[in-house]
């Protein structure tokens, strides 16, 4: 309709513009309007293709989505076959972190007990060295067994060129 509008305008002003050239002008006017009515069914036609294009596109469209809908049962067999041996995993998953768990509780508790054994340890070793009296030791060694201190030429002395210790590969020669 707008481009009809626009054509009889074009051709009144036209005609008006060029004068006495009107036949001329009546003719490119027919040529015109054939143009235009060629423009405006191309454009219709275009039009069509694109409705029957979006139509065809929203079919496919719904087809696919009720296509997706429709879950076969070799799909569902396959999922719950996967879910199961999700679920497999995850239970060994939990079994292996309460083990561990046990384990770290098992070790602390050993720890614990070896600390203890430890300090009764040195407490039963403090108590023995206190309770060993030298003094008595020493007069009953002289006393009853007769043992006495050594004589200035049993004794002898040799040196060690080590600080830290030294190693004995022979018995030492008795005279």
């Amino acid at each position: 309709m707008r481009q009809q509008e626009d054509l009889q305008y074009w051709e009144t002003s036209r005609a008006y513009i060029d004068g006495n050239t009107a036949r001329e002008l009546a003719a490119q006017v027919a040529q015109r309007k054939e143009q235009i009515h060629q423009e405006y069914v191309e454009q219709q036609e275009e039009e069509r293709e694109q409705r029957r294009r979006e139509r065809q596109t929203r079919a496919a469209v719904q087809k696919n989505r009720e296509r997706a809908l429709q879950i076969s049962p070799g799909y569902v067999l396959f999922l719950t076959a996967t879910m199961a041996v999700m679920v497999m995993v995850f239970a060994c998953y939990l079994q292996l972190q309460s083990d561990l768990n046990k384990s770290v509780q098992n070790v602390a508790g050993l720890e614990k007990e070896i600390l203890n054994l430890k300090n009764d340890n040195d407490a039963a070793q403090k108590k023995i060295s206190n309770s060993i009296d030298l003094e008595n030791i020493r007069q009953r060694a002289m006393n009853e067994l007769g043992m006495v201190y050594p004589q200035k030429e049993q004794i002898e002395y040799f040196e060690v060129e080590e600080d830290d210790y030294m190693n004995q590969y022979e018995n030492i020669p008795e005279r």
